[in-house]
Order: C-alpha cells, then sequence, then structure tokens
C-alpha cells in the first residue's frame, strides 16, 4: 500500500478523467504494467486521496487499485511501479517523488485534528458506534472516529459515497444524506458497521505489499462498494442480520439519495 503526500489542492485538477478520456489510458497503463510484471493485470482507477496505490496477488493476476494521477506517468514511474507491485519496496520512492510532483491532483486531507461532526438531526453516530462495537467487534475498533461527513452542494449527483473508511486518519465518514427519519435505523447502522468491519480488518492484515480492504470505499450507480471484497470480508458482513434488507432499501431509495 502507498500512501499519498498531505497535499495542496487545486479544484480543477482534482476530481477523475472522464469516463471516455480514462479508460483508453488505463487500458494502456495497464497493458504496460501486465508487460512488465509478466502477469495479467487488472487495474481500476480511484480518487483516493489516502492510498495511491495497492495491489492484491490473485491465481489469476494481480488486482491494482491506482490514483488517476499514474495515467500520465512516463516510463520510469511505469518501471517503478511494476517492481513496487513485483515486492521491491524501495520503488515507492518514485512512485512518491512523483505523487510529490503532481500534489495538485490529490484532494487535500480534512485539517488534523478537526473532530467529525457525530450528532446529526436524527442519529448519534457516537451512539451507533458504541453499539455496534461492542456488539460485532469486541471492543477493538472503539478508536475509530465515526462521524457525518461534510454535505456537499446542491445538486443531483449521479453516484454516492454512502460511508468509507479511511486507514491513514482512522475515520469513518457517513453521508449527510442519510440523517433523516425517513431512513431506517438499520440501513445507518449497516453502512457504519460496513466501514467498521474493513477499518477492524485492516488492523489484522498484515501481509506485506498486500492491499486490504482499508481504503476509503468507493461506490458504483448503485451506491453499493465498487471495490471488490475479499471472501473473509463478505463472510463477516452476513453477520449483521438486515444486510440484504439494508441493500434492498438503499437500491429502492438511491434516487432520492442521490438529490440529497
Amino acid at each position: 500500500m502507498f500512501d499519498a503526500p498531505a497535499p495542496g489542492r487545486d479544484p480543477a485538477r482534482s476530481r477523475l478523467p472522464s469516463r471516455e478520456d480514462a479508460l483508453p489510458r488505463a487500458a494502456e497503463l495497464a497493458r504496460r504494467v501486465s508487460a512488465l510484471l509478466g502477469l495479467p493485470v487488472h487495474l481500476r482507477l480511484t480518487d483516493n486521496r489516502a492510498t495511491l496505490v495497492s495491489y492484491r496477488r490473485l491465481a489469476e493476476g494481480v488486482r491494482l487499485r491506482l490514483h488517476h494521477l499514474f495515467l500520465d506517468a512516463p516510463d520510469t514511474v511505469v518501471r517503478a511501479l511494476a517492481r513496487y507491485v513485483a515486492g521491491d519496496a524501495a520503488s515507492g520512492e518514485v512512485l512518491e517523488a512523483f505523487s510529490h510532483a503532481h500534489q495538485g491532483q490529490v484532494r487535500r486531507e480534512r485539517r488534523p485534528g478537526a473532530p467529525l461532526r457525530t450528532r446529526g438531526r436524527c442519529f448519534d453516530l457516537k451512539a451507533v458506534h458504541a453499539r455496534l462495537d461492542a456488539a460485532y467487534f469486541d471492543g477493538r475498533v472503539h478508536a475509530v472516529e465515526v462521524g457525518w461527513a461534510r454535505r456537499p452542494g446542491r445538486r443531483t449527483r449521479r453516484t454516492i459515497h454512502l460511508g468509507g473508511y479511511d486507514a491513514r486518519l482512522r475515520e469513518v465518514r457517513v453521508h449527510p444524506a442519510l440523517d433523516r427519519p425517513t431512513v431506517p435505523a438499520f440501513v445507518v447502522d449497516f453502512i457504519v458497521f460496513h466501514a467498521l468491519l474493513h477499518a477492524d480488518l485492516a488492523a489484522t492484515d498484515a501481509g506485506p505489499g498486500s492491499a486490504p480492504d482499508s481504503a476509503p470505499d468507493s461506490h458504483d450507480a448503485t451506491g453499493r462498494c465498487a471495490a471488490e471484497h475479499t471472501p473473509a470480508f463478505l463472510a463477516r458482513e452476513a453477520a449483521f442480520p438486515l444486510r440484504e434488507a439494508a441493500w434492498r432499501w438503499l437500491l429502492e431509495n438511491l434516487a432520492s439519495l442521490r438529490r440529497g
């Protein structure tokens, strides 16, 4: 896992490129890394500000999650990326130097020390966190901070990030669209449980060079996590008794949540 530096912010450059622009460039980058490794590479672009590069070795090849700033990487950086995936930790210095040079493409971190807002209009996430930690995690995730994300601008979105775990800040942020009286409490519980499960598994994943499920989740057009989850994650997620009911409610109400 390669973590981002603490960058400045250039709003004009901090967003993912358009799908039409990114797909062919991502395919070419995956082809180049694959040729260098001699293994199939399944590449997913992210706008993850905490983890710029992560990977997982699988029987069918390598699953690589890569910040979109690497779409513009020169050959020396692509070669360093391949060496890093192959296990050469020293190559991370090349990746770090490249990320520093392009730090305007990485969104700025939340100000260190600024506490998350836990009490919403309808739900107190501090209480939700304490209850779930005791019920499902035996107190292991008590140090993770859980709170409401900042409210976005008033516009209809094509996608929505309902909640996620930031491994570097050790915090869970939940979208404020869920803080309304029409949202069932078990749905909020499930979103927080899902993110805390990422945190718990991240704490126990000590494999060198691995890509634990600790990166903040991205969501597809259904609002569900687009990041692939391991069988171990899914097995533990099944312990939540209303998991399917929560997904069903989220899918049925996604349009309303996107409107904010």
